[in-house]
């Protein structure tokens, strides 16, 4: 699968999180399955053309469950969600033009797909990609402003697992455009509580990262190895700041482990923070390498740990 599959893939399957709401208010349907069905044509503007499942079927009052979800791209990208569950579905808000205050969609069995793939082609991609899994769970405590994700996770039995766990403060539910989350500056005021990034690289980051971070190193088109060397000693020289800062030296000796074993690391990296007080986003925009005072502040409030 290549690198701008999965990106597209992620877009889709958390369109199954944030829909395309409907442009104008509608009832709540009184029939669970017709809620159920409802939901998929709110996908679609993840996806060119609208998804289509197998079965659809309400599992209690608030939740769902397709098979064989499928997803079309275009003619050569596509994907089949073999199990798509989505849960703790607040139906009012949906049929009312607002993003959920609280969900966790569990997308299982997801098979890459391309409906005009020569036979020989699709027979090979069949034997090549093996399933993955993609997780996303959520909540948002809307008197105190703070939103919890306390999953994102993309996993496979042949990659390993990337997990994100996140506490966010400032932010106006009611003011987002899923599908354009920075209009309007809905979330200017977005400060980070926590972030805790759990990686366990088995093959993810040479298969859907390298290629993307190739093309953005200098000279990484034309001298792919000089590049990701180039990279690497940078970062290294980086660490200094972070010893500086305070950074207890097992997380900056994890930090160095990790970045040295690159682009092929192995074995699960942890890295966390919890800013005090809680980190502006507006706040990253002033932090710049020419300013190395302002920056040793920020790295200093990060409160970082790593291990690997």
């Amino acid at each position: 699968m290549k690198p701008f599959h999965i990106l597209a893939l992620a877009g889709a399957v958390l369109g199954a999180a944030l829909p395309a709401l409907p442009a104008q208010a509608a009832p709540v349907p009184a029939d669970p399955v017709q809620r159920c069905r409802d939901l998929i044509p709110m996908i679609a503007k993840a996806t060119p053309e609208a998804p289509t499942a197998g079965t659809v079927t309400p599992v209690g009052e608030a939740s769902c469950r397709y098979t064989e979800l499928k997803l079309v791209m275009d003619q050569y990208r596509g994907w089949v969600i073999g199990t798509l569950t989505i849960d703790r579905i607040d139906f009012e808000r949906f049929y009312t033009d607002r993003p959920p205050l609280t969900l966790a969609v569990r997308a299982e069995d997801i098979r890459f797909e391309a409906p005009a793939l020569p036979p020989p082609r699709a027979y090979q991609m069949k034997l090549l990609h093996k399933p993955i899994e993609v997780t996303f769970d959520y909540d948002y405590d809307e008197p105190a402003g703070l939103l919890t994700l306390r999953d994102f996770t993309f996993r496979g039995d042949y990659i390993g697992h990337l997990s994100v766990s996140a506490a966010m403060r400032g932010l106006d539910m009611d003011r987002i455009d899923p599908r354009n989350p920075l209009r309007d500056g809905a979330l200017a005021e977005l400060s980070l509580q926590s972030l805790t990034v759990d990686f366990d690289n088995q093959g993810m980051f040479e298969g859907y990262a390298l290629l993307p971070a190739l093309y953005a190193l200098p000279n990484g088109e034309t001298d792919p190895e000089g590049a990701v060397a180039a990279a690497k000693a940078q970062a290294m020289a980086g660490l200094a700041v972070l010893t500086a800062a305070g950074v207890p030296q097992e997380s900056v000796d994890a930090i160095g482990r990790f970045i040295q074993a690159m682009p092929q690391p192995r074995g699960p990296f942890r890295l966390s923070i919890a800013p005090q007080p809680p980190l502006a986003l507006a706040e990253l925009e002033t932090a710049r390498p020419d300013d190395p005072a302002k920056l040793m502040a920020l790295v200093k409030r990060l409160n970082l740990t790593a291990s690997y």
